[in-house]
């Protein structure tokens, strides 16, 4: 089993030391510690244009793994079993997979190598197609703002709190200490219109199973008001285990789409059920769809995969027209 590593130097907990540490576990892999993205389009089109690896570890953020997955996609290449290593912020998609430490994913891995292993236990994972970038999740409104505010906070820290200001505590205090308290202020609510652009659109009852929305077909606009958040993913989670998309992994070929209409003040009273992903939840809008367009009806913060892309009138939101094979941490785990 030919296995690669990348490490994201750039991510929370990248580092050369953990790449040494990877090269000296997997010594007949090859490590690659990179910086930006010239050097992972340079891994891809020296190293797996020539030798394919059955198996690519992403070790960083989201960003990282879709910025590997766009680099193969770019120069027609099939995609290896990818196994998410979080040492990025939220690690939204490596969560989503049951992914451990990154030392013991790497561990995992060099144990099935020892033992000859020629394959890994995967899952087709399904990713959305976002102004030409996979994705499993972008979003709109308060999810690119707490992104930004969190990284913000992160910033201005002093080195004494830094930790204070990281992972799920300072993810927290930020949305209630930054995020919450601005949109409570705002003099106005935005508002956003959800267009179904694919096929048939499905919502959901009472015990969470799909079913069709009548009228729901191609060009049916399956929402129209204020919201607070508005957007689609393949995983459930958004980082720190945040079940925003509960039901993104409900069926093959379909992408959770949500707008959430409550206001801040609303939002602050349920965080547990939304961080949990209770359903059903007042003002929660929840539709299965395969293409859609969101029409805001200003210039509004836009977050793609992790990454805050900008100011955006509208964002069309589809699945993209292949599966990629994530590593099933949980069986590989049994397994090794």
């Amino acid at each position: 089993m030919d296995v690669s590593v990348i490490v994201n130097l750039n991510s929370r907990r990248g580092s050369e030391r953990f790449a040494q540490w990877a090269q000296r576990l997997l010594p007949t892999s090859q490590v690659v510690a990179t910086r930006n993205v010239a050097d992972v389009e340079r891994f891809v089109s020296q190293s797996m244009a020539s030798k394919r690896p059955s198996v690519v570890l992403s070790g960083g953020g989201d960003g990282t793994a879709i910025g590997l997955l766009d680099a193969m996609r770019a120069r027609g290449l099939s995609f290896p079993a990818l196994g998410l290593v979080p040492l990025g912020t939220g690690n939204a998609w490596a969560i989503g997979t049951h992914a451990p430490s990154p030392r013991r994913a790497l561990e995992a891995i060099a144990r099935l190598v020892d033992r000859g292993a020629d394959s890994v236990p995967t899952n087709d994972f399904w990713l959305m197609e976002v102004e030409g970038r996979l994705t499993p999740f972008a979003d709109a409104g308060w999810g690119a703002e707490i992104l930004n505010d969190y990284k913000q906070q992160r910033l201005s820290a002093p080195a004494v709190f830094r930790r204070l200001a990281e992972g799920r505590v300072g993810y927290a205090a930020s949305i209630l200490g930054r995020t919450v308290p601005r949109n409570v202020l705002a003099r106005r609510r935005p508002r956003v219109r959800l267009v179904n652009l694919g096929e048939p659109a499905l919502g959901f009852d009472a015990a969470g199973q799909p079913v069709p929305v009548p009228g729901g077909g191609r060009g049916a606009v399956l929402y129209e008001g204020p919201y607070g958040v508005a957007g689609a993913g393949t995983t459930m989670e958004l980082g720190f285990g945040f079940k925003a998309l509960h039901f993104a992994r409900t069926l093959p070929g379909r992408m959770h789409t949500r707008v959430y209409a409550a206001t801040a003040a609303e939002a602050t009273g349920r965080i547990v059920d939304l961080w949990r992903g209770v359903h059903p939840l007042p003002h929660s809008h929840d539709f299965l769809l395969t293409h859609c367009r969101l029409e805001f009806d200003g210039e509004v913060p836009v977050e793609v995969g992790g990454d805050v892309i900008g100011l955006r009138r509208q964002l069309e939101l589809r699945l993209a027209p292949m599966v990629v094979p994530v590593v099933d941490w949980a069986k590989l785990r049994a397994r090794a």
